[in-house]
């Protein structure tokens, strides 16, 4: 059976021009006429299928997840202000014993870190939804001799996407920065510290007189501390359990002692040895110096807390003297733990009004009229196979890199055969130099940040730094607290101080998504060069013959769940790395002190450097996956879409064009449509129907081989 194939007309001025008749086999017959009932079934198809299967309905499961965060965040204000009075732009949700108030803190967190993704998944699918050109902008593009990017995010498209569009696409990455910057702490857990006063006596002050006291004006707080001798409060500790139970830059387990050593001589003196106020971060100077009093020989005047000549092990021996007494034991008392869980009613407020903003946005793309955007590759290869691009035919072995060629640019009209060089490309050709260096110098950057925060803090503060553990403030010590007299000590300061470096391995991340998902998209676009490699296109709307659904964010998910996951992992380490340090005061008849409350962040070296392991392996293997070789020689397009609309001309026959070598074809009026061929199985390939010295490439569901290199093709 022979079908007639009627070919494009190509008008110029000096001669007309057509393309001859071509006879189809029996085959392509039967592909074309499979091809054209699905076209004609396809009206028959519900709308409702149509939208639970393309990007909209992705947009509207992402409008809902954003209204569900919305009524939690402003449920959970409501509730909070009601509860309790507002003071000082902080509210109160809970307090109490610090281990329950840590576990609910931690479980909020665990909350907040899913909403936040929640959040940045949705809106960033909605950018790259605003930021993917549609046909209409493709086509104004192309018959200027530019090209757009398709299926990755790119800032370049904005320039040429309506006004509209470019504006709700910007109220997205907005309202993203709160969310990077604010939301982590919007609620923010504090402990409580005692200020305590320290005594030295032979024993016990049960039963001894007020008057044995040596030093007149400690009298009221030695009475308090007999009387929780006489009801049976204290705690015995020996020396070690002592030294081990103050040696914290905050106290919250215990409050004011005495230490019970031999040397003193009068069993009713309790000699005052000094009053330990709660510790302000300051430069140079280090909580309770009491305990292992300046010997100057060894340590300078502030600094036995970082050069100590005591320590538990010397306390252990018996040989810990504070103030020239050798102590045997202490008596203390346990303090009341008053650890809050707090908000920030300003923090809070903004971070509703971004998730409003990203609602907003969301709902309205959901629920308005939109072109479909050229989400993936496939997207762009159905709808030039659907309708041919004018301006780009003759040119089938055209390269991304070719198109970005200023040569090229400057003599887009000219036409001629290119000679197929035959050679697999690597990963990393899929995408400019310019970018390559910008995220390399990106990650460089964020690295050595790191690195010379480390070193700093390692020439300032010494190996101490090493003891803290992640994040926990009962464990930071004055090492790891950033001090200085002109450091800030507003919550909002320390808040947007300590997620800087969480928007900075944001920003790393959607570079590397985006750098990630230019490579997939190429070694997906050169397996159909392959034969057995035949296959549907991926497309984002209505999937239909043996068109497969995309990916999301078109990056496959044997990628996408390992950077997801690694990037979790990095910003938990970061959460880790620097932090808030939020510290209530009391003084030593627990009352509390608001004017030692210290606000400040904390740091921990060991998760800086596990911060840093992760993140160079992240590198490493985006460097790794870039070396691999693509699975054929076909031609890199990348995500040009000029490259792309090139290879979707599978009616052209170069042989049959009248004109001399290396003039342009003229201006195309129409080409046949390949009737529904982008619905069928395909592959990219030497188009077997082409006879002559000239052969062509094309995505085509005929038959196709591979190009031979040397060849030229048209």
């Amino acid at each position: 059976m022979l079908v007639a194939d009627t070919r494009i007309t190509m008008d110029k001025p000096s001669k007309l021009q057509t393309y001859e008749l071509l006879p189809v086999t029996d085959a392509s017959a039967s592909k074309t006429a499979s091809a054209e009932t699905l076209k004609c079934d396809e009206p028959k198809q519900s709308r409702l299928r149509k939208w639970r299967t393309g990007w909209k309905f992705t947009l509207f499961l992402s409008s809902v997840a954003c209204i569900l965060v919305l009524a939690f965040n402003t449920g959970l204000l409501l509730w909070a202000v009601a509860r309790d009075r507002v003071h000082d732009a902080k509210g109160v949700l809970t307090t109490g014993d610090c281990d329950r108030v840590s576990r609910l803190n931690t479980g909020l967190h665990l909350l907040i870190n899913v909403f936040s993704t929640i959040l940045l998944a949705a809106s960033n699918y909605g950018m790259q939804c605003l930021c993917a050109p549609t046909r209409k902008d493709v086509d104004r593009v192309h018959r200027y001799g530019g090209w757009l990017h398709i299926g990755v995010p790119s800032i370049k498209n904005l320039g040429h996407v309506s006004g509209r569009r470019a504006f709700l696409w910007l109220c997205l990455l907005v309202s993203s920065v709160p969310l990077h910057l604010l939301y982590n702490s919007t609620i923010f857990y504090t402990t409580s510290a005692y200020g305590y006063d320290v005594f030295v006596g032979r024993e016990s002050p049960l039963g001894k007189s007020l008057g044995a006291l040596g030093n007149p004006s400690q009298s009221t707080f030695f009475a308090r501390f007999r009387a929780a001798a006489q009801n049976g409060s204290l705690e015995t500790l020996t020396a070690s359990e002592c030294f081990n139970a103050y040696d914290t830059t905050y106290q919250d387990n215990y409050g004011t002692l005495i230490l019970l050593s031999d040397d003193v001589q009068n069993r009713s003196d309790y000699n005052w040895v000094t009053t330990e106020d709660v510790y302000t971060p300051v430069k140079d100077q280090y909580p309770h110096n009491w305990m292992c009093w300046p010997d100057l020989t060894t340590c300078p005047v502030y600094g036995c807390a970082q050069v100590s000549p005591c320590s538990a092990a010397v306390a252990a021996r018996g040989d810990w003297t504070v103030r020239g007494y050798t102590i045997n034991s202490c008596l203390s008392q346990r303090v009341p733990q008053y650890c809050r869980l707090q908000y920030s009613l300003p923090l809070t407020i903004v971070v509703i009004v971004a998730n409003l903003v990203k609602t907003v946005v969301l709902c309205y793309m959901s629920f308005n009229q939109f072109d479909p955007p050229m989400l993936t590759t496939g997207d762009a290869v159905a709808s030039f196979l659907n309708k041919p691009d004018t301006f780009s035919v003759g040119r089938c072995l055209l390269s991304a890199r070719d198109v970005r060629d200023s040569e090229y640019a400057s003599d887009r009209h000219r036409y001629k055969p290119l000679t197929f060089q035959g050679e697999r490309s690597r990963w990393y050709a899929s995408v400019q130099r310019r970018e390559w260096v910008s995220i390399l110098l990106f990650w460089a950057i964020a690295l050595g940040l790191c690195f010379g925060l480390l070193i700093y803090a390692q020439d300032n503060d010494g190996s101490e730094i090493w003891s803290a553990q992640f994040g926990k403030t009962s464990s930071v010590t004055s090492n790891n607290l950033i001090k200085g007299s002109n450091w800030p000590t507003s919550l909002i300061k320390n808040t947007i101080i300590a997620n800087i470096p969480q928007l900075i391995f944001s920003l790393l991340y959607f570079c590397s998504n985006s750098l990630l998902s230019a490579m997939t998209l190429a070694s997906e676009w050169f397996r159909y060069a392959v034969s057995k490699y035949q296959r549907g296109l991926r497309v984002s709307w209505n999937p239909q013959g043996a068109q497969r659904p995309s990916y999301f964010l078109s990056l496959p998910y044997r990628y996408a769940v390992p950077l997801m996951a690694a990037s979790a992992t990095l910003h938990w380490l970061i959460s880790q790395s620097i932090f808030l340090v939020g510290v209530d005061a009391y003084d030593e008849v627990w009352e509390r002190a608001p004017y030692l409350d210290v606000m400040t962040c904390g740091y921990t070296p060991i998760a800086i450097v596990s911060a840093i392991a992760v993140g160079a392996a992240m590198l490493l293997a985006i460097l790794a996956l870039a070396c691999r070789r693509l699975d054929s020689e076909m031609v890199v397009a990348g995500s040009c879409s000029l490259a792309i609309a090139a290879a979707c001309h599978p009616r052209y026959d170069p042989n049959s064009n009248l004109e001399q070598a290396g003039e342009a074809p003229g201006e195309i009026e129409a080409e046949m449509d390949a009737i529904g061929m982008e619905y069928l199985a395909l592959r990219w390939g030497a188009v077997c129907s082409v006879d002559g010295e000239v052969g062509h490439c094309a995505f085509t569901s005929e038959d196709v081989e591979m190009p031979q290199a040397g060849r030229v093709y048209q």
